[in-house]
């Protein structure tokens, strides 16, 4: 018997714990990135769903709250447990002017001050000395947001100039069509930073959404994209990323379907805005040079879970239709699908939560079309510095400032002129 001579390489045996980064995925109350989120508002419900019958429970950046709207018609966004004695608001009663627990009978305004303590000498004769931690709240766009952080650091809720003004005809949808998930926004059980990424990662849609799975976005070769702009070995050298005032964008120059003769050069772009805001605009009908007309907010449950909240400004209900059903699988829906069918036609849910709960960062092997990504981690981990250090993070400000300014849509580039078909010369 012979020593063996070749030793295999590259086997998993021995390799060190694997790790996430924990400043970018933790965010419950005192954790790096935690802190610097609770710096910027956060969507939390939906207005419209949002309705005075009964309140709602949510639990967002690691705290269970209750979000409801009172008898008056003020949102209101306070903990769960009752001030009193734990009891949870979510079995409590909405009325005119606030929610009352059902153990007790204690009654709250949106602002969490004690109305009422019923069974009380006086219905309560120390109402102050009970207060429901409470959290300052404001409705724009279709949307009810949620200020979590320290009082004397609460920035203006921020305005967007794709989404006002809003015209006459013109409606904000920000309501998911899913049963159980209209007010209080689309679960998925995974950390929030998986699907953000994916954001400022236009590569995969050059294989996974192409390549491998077919093509999945509605519109491809008619009015969406030409199949060439999937094409993923050219991808690398059409891609652009930069820096904004407001985080990050990527750029793709691709022709687009043939004009007129020719085929104009045009780029498609998406824009984040920290801490955690896409903007984009509709990829089945591509309108050339035409603004944006929506924004995503990406909201951590805990670390393991996160909430999208959209909102959309439009005169045109088939354009909500062309969001939320514009990406298909094997032609189907994902809830469609059979288990064979999300193996053999996955898309974006299902290569983001097969990277774990929370992807394992020491395990990657990040390459040049990552550099969004790396951008992105940057611009984060700059954010929690300076929060760290005492600072407002970016995109925060404590005064009234213009709407911020949003890139995002298909541009053209250049329009090559047609080469006339040649003209016989006489007597030819």
């Amino acid at each position: 018997m012979t020593e063996q001579s070749v030793v295999d390489t590259g086997t998993g045996y021995g390799r060190k714990a694997p790790s996430y980064d924990a400043r970018l995925t933790e965010t419950g109350p005192g954790t790096p990135m935690g802190e610097a989120l609770r710096r910027y508002w956060q969507p939390i419900a939906t207005s419209a769903a949002l309705t005075s019958d009964v309140p709602h429970r949510t639990r967002i950046l690691g705290e269970d709250l209750i979000v409801f709207r009172d008898g008056r018609g003020r949102p209101g966004v306070v903990f769960e447990r009752c001030a009193h004695r734990g009891a949870s608001l979510y079995y409590g009663r909405v009325e005119e002017d606030g929610i009352r627990c059902c153990y007790h009978g204690w009654k709250f305004d949106v602002q969490g001050h004690c109305l009422e303590q019923a069974g009380e000498p006086g219905r309560g004769r120390r109402l102050g000395a009970a207060r429901q931690p409470w959290y300052p709240v404001e409705e724009r766009y279709g949307l009810v947001f949620v200020y979590m952080g320290p009082p004397e650091r609460k920035p203006v809720l921020p305005r967007y100039d794709i989404l006002e003004p809003q015209e006459e005809g013109e409606k904000y949808y920000a309501e998911w069509p899913v049963p159980g998930m209209n007010v209080t926004g689309l679960v998925q059980d995974f950390n929030w930073l998986q699907i953000y990424e994916n954001a400022i990662d236009p590569a995969h849609i050059n294989w996974l959404h192409s390549q491998h799975s077919g093509f999945q976005f509605l519109g491809t070769g008619t009015t969406g994209f030409p199949e060439d702009f999937y094409d993923p070995y050219t991808v690398a050298d059409r891609l652009t990323y930069e820096r904004t005032d407001y985080g990050a964008k990527y750029r793709i120059r691709f022709l687009d379907k043939e004009e007129n003769g020719v085929r104009p050069e045009r780029e498609w772009g998406a824009e984040l805005h920290l801490p955690n805001i896409l903007v984009l605009s509709d990829f089945v009908k591509l309108v050339p040079d035409a603004p944006g007309d929506m924004l995503i907010w990406v909201v951590p449950v805990d670390d393991t879970h996160h909430r999208s909240f959209f909102s959309l400004r439009t005169t045109d209900p088939e354009r909500f239709d062309r969001f939320f059903y514009g990406v298909k699988q094997n032609g189907k829906d994902a809830w469609e699908l059979t288990e064979e069918e999300h193996q053999r036609f996955p898309g974006d849910a299902e290569a983001q939560e097969s990277q774990g709960p929370i992807t394992l960062h020491s395990e990657e092997t990040l390459a040049t079309t990552d550099r969004g990504v790396v951008m992105l981690r940057r611009l984060l981990k700059t954010m929690v510095a300076d929060v760290e250090a005492g600072r407002d993070p970016q995109g925060v400000s404590l005064t009234e400032v213009p709407p911020r300014r949003t890139r995002s849509g298909m541009e053209t580039l250049s329009v090559p002129t047609a080469v006339p078909t040649a003209v016989p010369a006489a007597g030819a």
